[in-house]
């Protein structure tokens, strides 16, 4: 009967795990401040855009129409869920009230969609962690494939 090797914390497959989990972990947080300067980015652009437009074209009455007008598709740019759950939310309203909305609801919206790049991060540090806690078993291991791709690209 074969016993598991007992791994202590000097030992060098415990710090390159480590040095691994670390790594993994600052790529998760560096898509994540990517993800929110691109939204707040996209939301001011909208929101700078469409308040020139209301400007140009008198569409709302005072100002702060306009702002709030500009606000709000500023939001539904940065954050398309929101925007979402503000449609949602009026066509509820009109149903309430018997308004037909016009019809049918076909949005080609893919709020919902798997990120498969962000999942298999997830997974590879979930997987470190569990193992540095219990240490039992081979030592996660970046796939022959991804560490070839990793040397050619130095």
């Amino acid at each position: 009967m074969l016993t598991p090797p007992i791994f202590t914390d000097d030992d060098a497959t415990v710090q390159r795990v480590r040095r691994e989990l670390a790594r993994l972990e600052a790529l998760a947080y560096r898509r994540r401040v990517r993800a929110w300067i691109a939204r707040g980015a996209r939301g001011l652009a909208g929101a700078g855009g469409s308040f020139a437009l209301l400007v140009k074209l008198k569409v709302a009455g005072s100002i702060g129409g306009k702002i709030i007008i500009a606000a709000l598709i500023g939001l539904g740019l940065a954050l398309p869920v929101v925007a979402l759950a503000v449609l949602v939310i009026l066509f509820l309203l009109l149903a309430l009230v018997e308004c037909d909305p016009g019809g049918s609801c076909d949005w080609p919206c893919d709020c919902r969609e798997r990120n498969a790049r962000r999942d298999r991060l997830k997974g590879m540090i979930d997987e470190r962690v569990s193992w540095l806690a219990r240490r039992d078993g081979p030592a996660p291991r970046v796939t022959p494939e991804r560490a070839r791709a990793r040397k050619h690209r130095r």
